[in-house]
Formats: C-alpha cells, structure tokens, sequence
C-alpha cells in the first residue's frame, strides 16, 4: 500500500479516480483514512502537473501556431515559478521513498506526516489556477492575482507564493522597463497595461476613453493640461494591476510616449495648419536609436536601468519605490523636453507671439485689420472669404512695417463656410450665428515639440478669447470714430449717450488688457522663468489661461460643484450681458446711417437709452449674486473702475452704489 502511495503521489498513475482499497487483515487502524488524505493530496498535485503542461513554453508554441488561446508570457513564467516550488515536494518524496526502502516497517501515515504540509500550498494554487481558467486571465491580471494571494498564514504557502511572483514579477519589469527607457513594447501577446491603438481607434490620449469619458467633474485647469500624444500607444485600464494607481500607470505612459516623441527627426515633420482634435502625429524616419537615448539620459540609462532590475526582488518590489523611480525617469525626461521647448523650440518667444496675437498684444496691427476687413466680418461668411481675409492680415502686416517678420508666417486665419439654410420666414441676413465674428479662427503653426503644450483644446480656448478681444476692439474704435461727427452737435442726448458708451468700452478694454492680460502675463512668465520642468511649465500655461478665460466672464463657476471647479461653458450671465452691450454699440454707432428724420432718431436714442441703463443696472446687479463666487471678485474690479464716483449707478438709478455693495 505504501508503494502505491508514493506511486500516486508521483503522478505515476494514468487515472486521477482513484478508488480506496478494501481494508485488510493486516493493515492498521485508521489506513483507509490516511491513504484517502493522500489521494486528495495526489489529486491536487495532478491538477497542477496538467496546468504546467497546458502553459509550458512548447505547449505555448503549438497553441500560438494553430491560433487557440495561449497562456502568454505570463502563464509561462507562473508556470516556471510553480515548477519551481515543486521540486521541493520532489525531494520531500524522494526523502520519503529512500527511508521506506531503508525500513519496511514504516506505515502509510510515516508518508503521510512528510506530506501533508503540501496540502494547503496545493488548494492555494488549485484556487489560482481555476480562476485564471474561469475568468480567462491573462498578463498583469495575472500578476494581480498572485500577488493577492501573497498574504497567508501559512508560511510555506507565503514563501513558495513570494516565489511565484518573481518570477512573474520578472516578465513585468523588463517589459516596464523596455518602455520607460526605450520606448518599446515588447509584449507579443498583448499583455502589458500599455497597448498599440489600431488605426480604427479613436483619439490617442493619456487615458483610455472609459477613463477619461467624465470630464466634467474636472477643472479647467486639468482639462488644458490634458494633451493628446498620438504616437499609437494607449492604457487599457483591465490590464492595470491592482496595486498600480492609475495616476502612476498614466505616468508610466506619459514617459514612454514622450521617449517615442524623441524617436522621431522633427525636421522631417510636415507642416499643416490643421489644428483638429485627431490630427495624427506622422510616422517619421527615426534618427540614430543611440544617439537619441544618450540625449534624453546622458549618462542615467545605466542608473535607471539598475533601479528597475532591483524593482524583481519581491522585497524591493513595492508600489512606493516604484513611484520613486517612474517619477525620477519622468523628472529625467521632462527635464529634456523643457531644454529642447525651451532653448531650441524658443518657447518664450512663441509665448509672447501667442499674446501679440491671440490676446491682440500688437493692438496696431489688428486697428489696421479691422479697418480693411470690418464690413467682411459683419456679413455672412462666404467660399472666399478665408482667402480675403488672409491677404488682407497680410496687407495690414504690411501697412505697420511687419510684412518682413518670420512670425507673421506662422498665424493664418480661417472663416469656416457654412451654407445658409433660407426657409420662407426667414433670410440670409436674419442668421447673426454665421458672421464672421463669430466664426473667425486664428490659426498658429508652431515648431515643434510645443504641439505637447498648444493642443487642439489649447488653441479653442485661445480662440474664444481672441474673438472676444477683436469685437471689443472693433467697437471701441466705432465709438471713436464717430467722435468727429457728434463733437460739434447741438444733440446733448446724443453726445451723453456716446459718452456713456465710449466710457464703458474703455475701461472694459482696459480691464482685459491691464487687470486681466498683463498681470496674468507676468505670472505665467515668472513661473516659467522658476522652473526646468515641463509638466510644471505646462501647468503654469494651463492656469494662466483658466484665469484670463474666468476673470474675462468666458467661463461660469458651478454653484454646484462644492470645489468650485470651473466648467466649460460660455452661459456665463456677465459674459451675456457685455454681449448685449456689444450689440448695442454696434446699433448705435449705425444709427446715423438707418436714420433719416429728426424723429426717428429721437426715438430710437430714447431706446437705446433705456437700454444702455437696464444693462447698466443688470450688470451691477450680477456683482451682489455672485459675490460669493470666485468670478465675483474680478466682477468687482471691473464694477469699481466704471463706477469709482458712483456716477454710472446714479444713471442706472441703483438704489445703492457699487461701493456699499461690496461692503
């Protein structure tokens, strides 16, 4: 019966239904029992035996060759790992056979007390080698799942099962660190966290689309910061070990993707002044593999490369030292990539472009645009109109001595088409949605790499703010230009409502381009000139234009939202009322050539100065409701210069001045 035993324990026999013999006259009490213990014992070490048989690496071969379901790198190397342990219970049994040949009077429970330690260490693989079966499991959840198992009270089972997971722990590191220092991934079986995209898939960003899907409960501030990097590579979050935060893989993406970025000869990029949202970034002939690795490291590759090997050790290996060398290879990189925005892509320089430009820092330049292409810009937007209006940016460029500068090659403007729909209540004219000053974009071809910085999102946001500033610009100098024909009128009304109008829309001009611009400005170029990293570069532009974009009333602050996160919108009532404002301006201003008599004008001046006043009113108004929120603040400061001598709440007839609302 011993013999029998062992022959079983070997996985000697052909049949796991092994039926317990009938007791014999000579055999002890109790040897039914104990040789019943050593089946099951027996059972569970062959169910093992065929799960090794089944993700071994010959096995591994033939299923890939004939297309069935492989167990991949990963169940190869638990496979090793569990080949590994066993070879302890071999010895145990060998033990155990040499001493039963040296004395024939041992019994079945002499085997037994050798083995039966091996009990709870084979249930435990039993249970991971099922759910891996059930649940299909492949690469890191694989990784997941050992490690769970990690904590045990049973020492043997926590030794053999830290075992499993270095060896396991090994394919994952040399992947991870094949993509943080090199940027490959060498991951044929499609089990690392990081995965190739398809041509067919949709945008390339830093996470996944099930992980970035809720965007509305972010800030503003993180939505800029948030840059597409279409080089092919994406997160899938299934894959993701438990253990690994997202913030961390997110990181571990960011630092291989920009080690790609680095792959590629910038001088071979094609320029296109197409800024939409999945513009791919071109596959372009890769420069010396060694010379671009020793740009990036310098002399670290060796350092960084020795810190991830230590990372297999199952006592080194844990989520804190992990995190501490991502982030030191990801201090590395984005060191790099501010040197080469900073001094080779002359990144303050295309800064303050972005202000002479999109925020109208060259204020000359633009008068002389809006004189040549105002009466454009008022009309509907037509097939040419995009080609007009760029030989007219190039004649005003022309006409303040800029024609000459490389910088004005960079920007070009767009007036999107947009086909009137007439219908039989309505014209071409009664459609105000598809004027130009609506629809106008600047567009900016920069150098590269500052595509990491002026994403599509980026460049939008610009766009709202530089629509804003021209039409404000365009009004103040209407308002001004009309200042000849009222300055020698009889018409006291008249020349009081222009005044009035000409006051508003200089100090809100001022307020942008003074209180909002210029200071914002120098914060973010002070920021910039504290810091060698581009993630903090990144996200010093990020805030600085979440702040001109709130405190110019382009964006509303959610009561709701209990961190008050700003949210994307353009519903903000103060942006609505300066609108209206706007408007009014405008029809003021052609008022002189809509009116012919006397009469008419005069009541239409009694309109527009009712008007004037209840948009007056309704804006001082809006600062007590949105005291308490942070667009209040700038609102305030706004309020108080249009109304330092309390004059302009005494014409809109407020019961209280500016002044005693803010107290």
């Amino acid at each position: 019966m011993i013999h029998d035993a062992l022959l079983i324990l070997w996985d000697c026999s052909q049949s796991t239904n092994i039926s317990q013999p009938e007791p014999i006259t000579y055999a002890n009490e109790g040897d039914a029992e104990v040789y019943n213990r050593i089946c099951d014992i027996a059972k569970s070490h062959h169910k093992i035996q065929n799960f090794l048989l089944e993700a071994s690496f010959h096995s591994r071969k033939i299923l890939t060759a004939s297309d069935h379901r492989s167990y991949g790198l990963y169940g190869q190397a638990l496979s090793e790992g569990i080949s590994e342990i066993l070879q302890s219970y071999k010895k145990t049994l060998k033990e155990v056979e040499d001493s039963v040949i040296g004395n024939q009077n041992y019994t079945l429970s002499f085997v037994y007390s050798h083995v039966e330690k091996f009990q709870g260490l084979f249930n435990t693989l039993n249970r991971i080698i099922s759910t891996i079966k059930g649940r299909r499991l492949t690469g890191c959840q694989i990784l997941s799942l050992v490690h769970q198992h990690i904590l045990n009270g049973n020492q043997l089972v926590h030794e053999a099962i830290i075992q499993i997971f270095s060896c396991i722990n090994t394919v994952f590191i040399n992947q991870l660190c094949t993509w943080l220092l090199y940027g490959h991934l060498r991951d044929p079986y499609e089990e690392f966290f990081v995965y190739q995209t398809k041509k067919d898939d949709a945008s390339d960003t830093f996470a996944s689309s099930q992980l970035t899907a809720n965007t509305g409960d972010k800030s503003l501030v993180s939505t800029l910061q948030q840059t597409p990097l279409d080089c092919g590579y994406n997160l899938n979050p299934n894959m993701i070990p438990y253990f690994i935060p997202l913030s961390l893989a997110q990181e571990i993406l960011f630092v291989g993707k920009t080690v790609i970025l680095f792959g590629f000869d910038p001088k071979k990029v094609k320029k296109s002044n197409s800024f939409t949202i999945n513009r791919p970034m071109l596959t372009l002939q890769k420069i010396n593999a060694d010379s671009r690795r020793f740009t990036i490291w310098e002399e670290k590759e060796a350092e960084f490369h020795e810190k991830l090997q230590k990372l297999k050790t199952p006592e080194v290996f844990e989520v804190c030292n992990l995190r501490g060398v991502v982030r030191e290879i990801k201090e590395c990189v984005t060191k790099h990539l501010w040197a080469v925005a900073v001094e080779e892509a002359q990144l303050l320089h295309e800064l303050r472009l972005m202000k002479d430009f999109y925020l109208l820092g060259r204020g000359e330049l633009f008068l002389e645009l809006l004189r040549l292409t105002a009466p454009m810009l008022d009309k509907p937007t037509a097939r040419t109109s995009t080609r007009h209006m760029n030989h007219a940016f190039q004649l005003a460029a022309r006409a303040v001595f800029l024609s000459n500068s490389a910088d004005i090659e960079k920007f070009s403007f767009e007036l999107p088409y947009v086909k009137p729909n007439i219908s039989a209540n309505s014209t071409i004219e009664d459609d105000s949605s598809t004027d130009g000053w609506s629809s106008i974009i600047l567009k900016y071809d920069f150098k590269w790499p500052l595509h990491l910085l002026f994403a599509p999102e980026v460049l939008a946001r610009y766009n709202d703010m530089f629509r804003l500033l021209l039409r404000i610009k365009k009004t103040q100098h209407d308002l001004h230009a009309l200042w000849k024909t009222y300055k020698q009128s009889t018409r006291f009304s008249m020349c009081q409502l222009h005044n009035k109008l000409m006051f508003l829309m200089d100090n809100l001009q001022h307020y942008l381009q003074a209180d909002v611009l210029e200071t914002n400005y120098s914060r973010l170029m002070e920021a910039v000139n504290k810091t060698n990293d581009f993630e903090k570069l990144k996200k010093a532009h990020a805030t600085f234009l979440a702040d001109i974009l709130s405190q110019s009333f382009l964006t509303v602050t959610s009561s709701d939202n209990e961190s008050g996160d700003l949210l994307d919108s353009l519903n903000n009532p103060v942006f609505c009322n300066i609108m209206e404002l706007l408007k009014l301006c405008h029809s003021f201003c052609s008022m002189s050539e809509a009116v012919a008599d006397r009469e008419a004008e005069d009541y239409y001046l009694r309109g527009y100065s009712e008007r004037f006043n209840k948009l007056v009113k309704q804006l001082m108004q809006l600062l007590v409701s949105f005291r308490d929120r942070p667009c209040g603040v700038h609102l305030a400061r706004l309020l108080m210069r249009l109304d330092y001598n309390r004059w302009l709440s005494g014409e809109a007839q407020l019961t209280q001045s500016v002044t005693n609302m803010l107290r």
